[in-house]
């Protein structure tokens, strides 16, 4: 999403609102892949005399993980309020400030931020989601359909007992 930004420069102190979408590619977050849907980003901006530009607004999307508990598919509604300022001819690698050039200020890397920062700690398919259930507790996960991690630590616990 770009702001064309020229009347803002023009018209120091005054508002323009805007509204517009975000794509956003899937982020990998300590080992979960999250995919988010596109966001929808509305507010206001303005120019200063120097011709910086003050953004202000929210983002609201829904986010997609794994349960944490199950693994089954699991969503999150993410909305998440935004006051930041475009530093004209600032720095585009300093990854402290938000910089822009010209006349258009590009929001994808704000958007991507303060979606990415109002995601849930842990992705929940429902609020009491109890996690893996075996209706029979000394089944075998190969039998249950289900892949255990220590399954092969069972085998050798249950060989060294037969011994």
């Amino acid at each position: 999403m770009e702001l064309d930004v020229s009347r803002a420069i023009a018209q120091p102190g005054q508002e323009f609102p805007f509204s517009g979408t975000q794509a956003i590619a899937d982020q990998e977050i300590y080992g979960t892949v999250v995919r988010i849907d596109d966001c929808a980003v509305e507010g206001t901006f303005m120019a200063d005399d120097e011709g910086n530009v003050s953004v202000r607004g929210r983002v609201e999307t829904v986010a997609h993980a794994p349960c944490a508990n199950c693994l089954k598919d699991a969503s999150a509604k993410i909305e998440n309020d935004f006051d930041e300022e475009f530093i004209r001819n600032g720095d585009p690698e300093d990854d402290e400030i938000f910089a822009y050039e010209g006349h258009h200020v590009q929001m994808d890397k704000l958007v991507m931020s303060y979606a990415v920062m109002a995601l849930p700690i842990r992705f929940l398919c429902r609020e009491d989601c109890p996690g893996f259930e075996y209706t029979d507790r000394t089944e075998a996960p190969e039998e249950s359909g289900v892949q255990h991690p220590f399954a092969g630590l069972r085998q050798l616990l249950d060989q060294m007992e037969e011994v």
